[in-house]
């Protein structure tokens, strides 16, 4: 009898170690992508935000490798935290396929630069394939989950708007690729935050 209690307890202590591992690498990838772009812009300057796609980082000599894995590293942590969010909440597993290739559009647009016309359309694919997801995540969790199911469908709304929108103003890609991405970092973290985002709307009284 002791024994099994204290195989439940290491298991447990386990499990917490493995959840707050998960969090800290989902933070960790999201800090990492914020140095790279920072990095990138100072090493890049003749790069202007406002003029270039953030594609012309990953063809610069001085950078493109560091940027390109960066999103390698990104690309893996959405689809483990999409996997994790359906899962978790028990939704359809074709969620998984649609994330899934959404996910390796993402790693094909950081393995071929923008010479290639291919480029472009596997970033138009992970654009809308990802936003659908999170879209249909959210239609799905409306009857489980109320607050993070309207979240999703609010946050892959605007994902699509507020990209377009920017684009039509400056005729340009990186801010509004910035805009779409902010916007699924905040999903990331809303969904792996869950209880503590719901408290907060609690506490606001919505």
């Amino acid at each position: 009898m002791e024994r099994v209690l204290i195989e439940r307890v290491v298991t447990d202590r386990a499990k917490r170690r493995i959840e707050k591992l998960k969090q800290v690498h989902c933070l960790l990838s999201i800090l990492l992508f914020i140095i790279t772009l920072i990095f990138c812009s100072y090493t890049a300057s003749d790069l202007k935000l406002i003029n270039i796609s953030l594609s012309h980082y990953g063809i610069y000599n001085k950078i493109g490798a560091i940027w390109n894995a960066s999103l390698f590293i990104v690309g893996i942590t959405l689809f483990v935290e999409a996997y994790i969010n359906i899962k978790k909440y028990a939704l359809h597993k074709g969620l998984r396929y649609l994330f899934g290739i959404s996910i390796i559009c993402l790693l094909l647009t950081a393995s071929i630069d923008m010479t290639h016309q291919i480029h472009f359309y596997t970033a138009y694919i992970y654009f809308i394939g990802f936003t659908l997801g999170m879209f249909l995540f959210g239609f799905n969790l409306i009857k489980i989950d109320f607050r993070i199911g309207i979240t999703s469908i609010i946050l892959s709304v605007v994902s699509v708007l507020c990209p377009v929108l920017i684009t039509m103003y400056l005729h340009s890609f990186a801010i509004p690729e910035l805009t779409h991405t902010a916007l699924i970092f905040n999903w990331v973290i809303i969904t792996r935050y869950d209880n503590h985002y719901k408290n907060f709307l609690k506490k606001l009284r919505l």
